[in-house]
């Protein structure tokens, strides 16, 4: 009869995947509409740097978008964040009215996430809780005196935001998940499941369709353009990323195994999703790393040196910030890695790259067996099939006796809470 009845619960809690809305191939088992709007704030951020309108983008960054409530929406009792006409309608509205903001995000990891897997590496390689809020804000006064000011500050705002705030609190629910969820009772996990489905939310976006079919501008966009660049979506260098694809299954395995109850599985596919996660970060770090080399002939910055012009900043800076997303795992895996890159790419530096291309890429991919990553998931930068000059891709090391054993960046915390349930 117990296991009649458990058949009966598990077969419940499966019923319920699927009846709310599906985002990019991912059926969520809660209501994570509101959530997945995040995305109209980045793009709003994007339009207003387009304009070289940088006040305009921290005001969204810090208070929402969706410009203020009118007359009419303070009259619609329905509209609850709307009580004057001074106040922000937002787009990713809560159910108390309160708005949902990209700079919540950069700013919660002290409240929020200092016993996760992820952050607490970012927090310890900047020495602040709030390293992408500081991140952004800096960047909005930024100055390089021989480069184009407008351009870093631009790039390092709308980057900032999307693949160093919200990347790291997308981590942030799936691991949320994990803690909240409840071992061997498919009754107690609704909370568990819903922060599972905002992960994906944050993830996406709500322009992506629910196939995938437009990319947004979050990180799941993010993928699908690097992919091209790379020549690793599913056709080289068209369709769906791989990245996303992986990171697809991971989601929808892990909520799953969350909807019954196997709360350990969460862990398993967190980390496949931080993997998947970097791997846009590494191709964007590679990629402007590449076009901000003087050396390189044909890049943005090719045969410059003294001032950089526009094109060239605006590479500089899209390095500086890929690299920035990733720096700290870098420094987890070596401190003289994470220096070079930094030390090539730095939007402070009198000029970029001055060890050159060979160097930075040589760094970046001595760490790609901490990071859980490998030579042909990041690809190569290339164009029309024909890949840039040196940047064809790595080999991976051959794997020594014990390198199953050590430990990869995204089990750590999520895997000790869920092995504690089931103590």
């Amino acid at each position: 009869m117990q296991s009649l009845i458990g058949l009966a619960l598990v077969g419940r809690a499966l019923a319920q995947i699927g009846s709310h809305q599906t985002l990019a191939g991912y059926r969520s088992a809660s209501d994570v509409v509101p959530h997945s709007m995040i995305d109209l704030d980045m793009e709003e951020i994007v339009t207003a740097v387009g304009a070289n309108d940088i006040t305009e983008a921290i005001r969204i960054y810090t208070s929402g978008g969706n410009g203020l409530c009118s007359a009419a929406d303070v009259a619609d009792t329905t509209i609850v964040q709307c009580t004057a006409t001074t106040d922000v309608k937002g787009n990713s509205v809560k159910g108390s009215g309160a708005i949902r903001t990209i700079k919540g995000f950069a700013t919660s990891g002290e409240a929020k996430m200092t016993r996760w897997t992820t952050y607490p590496v970012y927090k310890a390689y900047y020495n602040d809780f709030n390293y992408a809020d500081t991140f952004i804000t800096n960047a909005a006064t930024h100055t390089n005196a021989n480069g184009d000011d407008d351009q870093f500050r631009q790039q390092m705002i709308k980057k900032g935001a999307a693949y160093m705030a919200v990347w790291m609190y997308v981590l942030h629910e799936f691991e949320d998940a994990i803690k909240d969820c409840t071992t061997g009772d498919i009754t107690a996990n609704d909370d568990s499941v819903h922060a599972w489905d905002e992960g994906w939310a944050f993830y996406a976006g709500s322009q992506v369709g629910t196939d995938g079919e437009d990319s947004g501008d979050l990180l799941y966009g993010l993928a699908n353009s690097r992919c091209k660049n790379f020549g690793t979506c599913a056709s080289g260098a068209t369709g769906l990323a791989n990245a996303n694809s992986k990171a697809l299954a991971a989601a929808i395995a892990g909520r799953d195994d969350i909807t019954t109850a196997k709360c350990t599985g969460g862990v398993a596919q967190l980390k496949i999703l931080t993997e998947q996660m970097t791997i846009p970060l590494v191709q964007g770090t590679l990629k402007y790393a590449w076009e901000a080399d003087p050396a390189m002939t044909g890049s943005a910055c090719a045969g410059q040196s003294g001032t950089f012009d526009a094109s060239c900043s605006k590479a500089w800076a899209e390095g500086w910030t890929f690299a920035a997303a990733i720096l700290p795992q870098i420094n987890a895996c070596s401190t003289a890695a994470a220096k070079t890159v930094k030390d090539n790419l730095d939007a402070s530096l009198a000029a970029p790259m001055k060890d050159g291309l060979a160097a930075v890429k040589a760094a970046i991919e001595g760490c790609y067996p901490q990071m859980g990553i490998t030579c042909p998931e990041v690809g190569e930068y290339q164009s029309s099939g024909v890949v840039f000059s040196g940047m064809a891709k790595c080999t991976d090391p051959v794997a020594s006796s014990d390198s199953a054993s050590a430990p990869a960046l995204a089990l750590g915390a999520a895997a000790a809470a869920a092995g504690a349930l089931l103590l």
